[in-house]
């Protein structure tokens, strides 16, 4: 893939984005997405997409439009592959392809083509007469003989001379069913069935009202409950029942009719408490009275369930004999060359090995993983059962599979994180194999790890990357990861142009470039153009003072000159920028202004102008991503708000120490009275201080706040605190 256009409306959170990414060069593209931006949205879109669905708009049900190109021609579902931050429930699809070993197992399969036939057919026409699913057959028939396999148990019922013709066509399923199985498990009728069974056909034989294979005691019933319901007799309409001179006027008569014949012969008290088990259970054990209708003589079986289903597999084999014998035999005629292979199999290493290498390596976790049914897994005739194994010190190891360790829920976050990892390995490594080229979307992947382990993931997909059938997307909103893959996979070649920023503007999704130095490395840069850009003059006084701090601490005259040039003190207007420069250079040798700059011009009034010209600049063009601009605008909005809040209390007494704060607090505090007038001022100060703190008081190491910030906000808020006014008040 060279390039890949995204164009989406009302896709989840994104209400416009259409933007053409270019892979030329290196097969990554990184952005970097604020929170609320689109992150997830985009991610969520392509998730649905590989699915082979459509995304939608779930707050105001707008309707979605989505295009997705690779070089020009819309990109299949299944080239598309999303690795969420985490997913419990993921599994690689394409694991048994991992694992398969295919020169060995088309040998394999060579061989046992003709008993993987012969089983087709016989599971076929077992599924028809048991009803019990075909991919549960095999598994059902191996548990209730108690073997191995399933050829194992065809030597078994060939031995067993156990079956019964008249069972061959019974469905397994009803006699079975769990409800069935729980009803017969009460020791009252375990002991009466088979009393209940031929006192209950003779009913059927003896009697006018009810017949055998159509209306017995148990539809009996449910029509009653059905007449009942639909109100028939309070339509005036009578039942006429067989045997009965005269019609029935009412539900009780009907009642008393049904339930006398049912009394003539199950009237005593075990019998009778089975019936009305029977008549009032539920459907499946509805059906089993049909079926002992049909088969009376399976009420003798019923003491022994265990035993009773090797008799119908028995039953089941003398029907379909000639299907079980010519299995085996083709098992048997194979089985040698068979056995030989899944020995060799047992030794083989597959791209499971690989990929579990890779993981071990890179990936620091306190379990170990293996495969359990290896040679199976490997020539594919049976699914890889994954094996994870604990061992602390010298105890003994103790192994789960996955769903035991889900089950438990005693893995930690980091641990369950690693784990979804493994998978997303296998997946990347199937696909690999398989040669399908793939746009891989990876949403925050690193997120929560610690650093040894987020740096291995870094190092993975570099890997990754330079893998020609893979196009990796990267997404995050961890700025220190942004910045590390840059570094790490993208290089300084191309991070100028496969790295962006995600800023959202009114209702459009814009991808601005986010490789330039000054986005990336910005103290260098403004180390570098100190003395010609005045947001960088400004820029530089929360910087400095932060290293004064570092250096000297916060009783130094420097670290109190800069505070006064980032609050309003009693000497704020006194400093000019030749005042400035002296303070910087003493901690940032050989930084000077140029000589455009008027040293001579008091700090504060160089800050009003150039947070104005910084503001009409943005205007034109919001979408530039300066850190220069945020934070030049942040100490203007901020020694404007101070000024306001200076002309407008009563308590004039020195602050010592989160000043804005407690500016903000006084005021407030002093016009508490003053109703709706002050609300709209409080708004707008209460702004000020939730906003610019951390733009200002800045560590000189970490500074993503500041990216997640809009320029729009920022550019709002200074607007109107320069507006802002006391009237009415």
């Amino acid at each position: 893939m060279k390039t890949l256009s995204i164009n989406l409306e009302n896709c989840y959170g994104i209400e416009q984005l259409n933007e053409t990414l270019s892979f030329e060069g290196v097969n990554a593209n990184l952005i970097y997405a604020p929170n609320g931006v689109m992150k997830t949205s985009l991610a969520k879109t392509f998730l649905k997409i590989s699915e082979g669905k459509v995304p939608e708009e779930l707050v105001y049900e707008k309707t979605p439009f989505f295009e997705i190109k690779s070089d020009g021609t819309n990109i299949n579902a299944e080239n598309i592959l999303v690795v969420e931050p985490f997913s419990p429930s993921f599994d690689s699809k394409n694991l048994s392809t991992l694992l398969v070993n295919q020169e060995m197992k088309t040998v394999y399969d060579k061989v046992y083509k003709d008993i993987l036939d012969a089983k087709k057919r016989l599971i076929t026409e077992l599924n028809k007469v048991s009803k019990v699913k075909k991919e549960e057959l095999e598994s059902t028939i191996k548990s209730d003989l108690g073997l191995p396999d399933l050829f194992e148990s065809i030597r078994f019922l060939q031995l067993a001379n156990i079956g019964n013709d008249s069972y061959s066509k019974l469905p397994y399923t009803k006699i079975f069913d769990p409800k069935v199985t729980e009803l017969l498990s009460d020791e009252t009728i375990k002991s009466g069935i088979a009393d209940y069974t031929d006192r209950y056909n003779d009913l059927i034989e003896r009697s006018p009202i009810f017949k055998k294979n159509g209306f017995n005691p148990v539809k009996a019933s449910t029509i009653i409950s059905s007449l009942k319901k639909e109100k028939f007799f309070e339509a005036e309409h009578k039942v006429l029942l067989n045997g009965n001179g005269e019609p029935l006027n009412s539900l009780a008569e009907l009642e008393v009719a049904i339930e006398h014949e049912k009394e003539t012969i199950l009237g005593d008290g075990n019998l009778k408490v089975i019936s009305q088990k029977i008549i009032q259970g539920v459907a499946p054990v509805k059906a089993f009275q049909e079926l002992l209708e049909d088969c009376p003589e399976i009420s003798t079986e019923l003491n022994d369930i265990q035993n009773f289903k090797k008799i119908i597999w028995c039953s089941y084999y003398i029907e379909k004999k000639v299907l079980f014998d010519n299995l085996l035999a083709l098992f048997d005629a194979g089985k040698s060359e068979l056995a030989a292979i899944e020995a060799e199999a047992e030794i083989e290493k597959t791209l499971w090995h690989e990929a579990t290498e890779v993981f071990k390596e890179r990936f620091h976790v306190n379990f170990s993983i293996s495969i359990e049914n290896q040679s199976n897994a490997i020539l594919g005739t049976i699914a890889p059962n994954i094996v994870f194994t604990f061992q602390k010190g010298s105890d003994q190891p103790v192994k789960f599979d996955r769903g035991q360790l889900n089950s438990l829920n005693f893995l930690s976050v980091g641990e369950r994180r690693a784990m979804y990892l493994l998978y997303v390995i296998f997946e990347f490594k199937a696909r690999e194999a398989k040669e399908q080229n793939t746009l891989i979307i990876i949403d925050d992947i690193a997120d929560s790890f610690d650093y040894k382990n987020k740096y291995a993931i870094i190092e993975y997909l570099k890997e990754l990357s330079e893998n020609s059938l893979f196009n990796l997307l990267v997404l995050t909103h961890n700025f220190d990861f942004y910045r590390t893959f840059q570094s790490r996979v993208l290089g300084n070649g191309s991070k100028r142009k496969h790295s962006f920023i995600a800023q959202k503007n009114d209702n459009t999704v814009n991808l601005i470039g986010g490789g330039d130095n000054f986005i990336t490395e910005p103290f260098d840069y403004w180390k570098k153009h100190f003395g010609e850009i005045p947001q960088i003059i400004i820029a530089m006084i929360p910087f400095v003072r932060n290293l004064v701090e570092y250096r000297s601490g916060n009783k130094c005259n420097d670290y109190l000159d800069l505070t006064s040039l980032l609050h309003i003190k009693s000497n704020t207007k006194e400093f000019k920028l030749g005042d400035l420069e002296v303070m910087i250079s003493n901690t940032m040798n050989e930084l000077q202004l140029s000589e455009n700059i008027d040293k001579a011009m008091p700090v504060i009034d160089f800050i009003y102008t150039t947070a104005d010209r910084v503001v009409q600049t943005l205007i034109d063009s919001v979408d530039e991503i300066r850190l220069e601009n945020k934070v030049a605008l942040s100490i203007a909005i901020r020694l404007k708000a101070e000024e306001f809040m200076l002309d407008h209390i009563i308590d004039t007494t020195p602050i010592n120490g989160m000043q804005t704060a407690k500016l903000y607090d006084r005021l407030s505090k002093e016009n508490i009275d003053k109703g709706e007038t002050f609300k709209n001022i409080r708004k707008t100060l209460s702004q000020v201080i939730l906003m610019t703190p951390e733009n200002i008081h800045m560590n000189s190491f970490m500074y993503e706040p500041l990216m997640d910030m809009s320029n729009h906000h920022l550019i709002s808020l200074y607007q109107t605190i320069k507006e802002l006014t006391w009237d009415g008040l």
